[in-house]
């Protein structure tokens, strides 16, 4: 008779995915945390799939298991939350990884302009945008993202991309954001850090 699991027991096979197969391919246990897994896979893969193509032969996709297992390590070693920044530190473990070279503009665009929608439907502060910028030293200048909340109840979320006039300064990390409460950028409040 195997062995019964609650959830917390299985916390460490979910968050160190290397360890998955730990618990017996197919065993109940292991059953509970892929389906959980899949949940993140999906949320990543579903979003952007051009994720899919980097490590895929000859620019066939593959099932993104290079990037996602050693992503959810990664993630689990800095304690990182999968909120809205998920997104983003997939690009910052990319940034670090064997796949650097082939992740070009357009699909660092799509993970930053994923992380902005997701701020979009999911914060509840009085903020009504949310800016993204990226620091120019580490990969060359990108546009600034914004992500807008419904303007009202028939709306839905907006995602831009934005080139100023007048640049604002590189954020001192990978990523630097700011919410603002009204609909236009009428003042700079400053680059916050991602949350962990």
């Amino acid at each position: 008779m195997s062995e019964r699991r609650i959830d917390s027991d299985l916390l460490d096979h979910l968050t160190v995915p290397a360890r998955h197969d730990e618990l017996g391919v197919g065993s109940r246990a292991w059953v509970r945390v892929d389906t959980s897994l899949r949940i993140y896979w999906h949320t990543l893969f579903d979003i952007c799939p051009g994720l899919l193509r980097l490590d895929g032969e000859d620019g066939q996709p593959s099932d993104g298991m290079s990037i996602f297992r050693p992503f959810m390590a990664f993630a689990a070693e800095r304690g990182l939350s999968f909120d809205w920044t998920y997104y983003l530190w997939v690009d910052v473990w990319l940034q670090g990884s064997g796949f650097r070279d082939r992740v070009d503009d357009d699909l660092r665009l799509t993970l930053i302009g994923a992380a902005a929608a997701r701020w979009a439907v999911t914060d509840r502060s009085p903020a009504v945008g949310l800016v993204i910028g990226t620091r120019s030293a580490d990969r060359g200048p990108l546009p600034l993202v914004a992500g807008w909340k419904p303007a009202d109840l028939e709306g839905g979320r907006e995602i831009e991309t934005l080139e100023l006039e007048d640049p604002l300064p590189d954020p001192a990390t990978p990523f630097g954001w700011f919410t603002t409460t009204t609909w236009s950028l009428d003042h700079f409040p400053g680059w916050r850090d991602l949350p962990l």
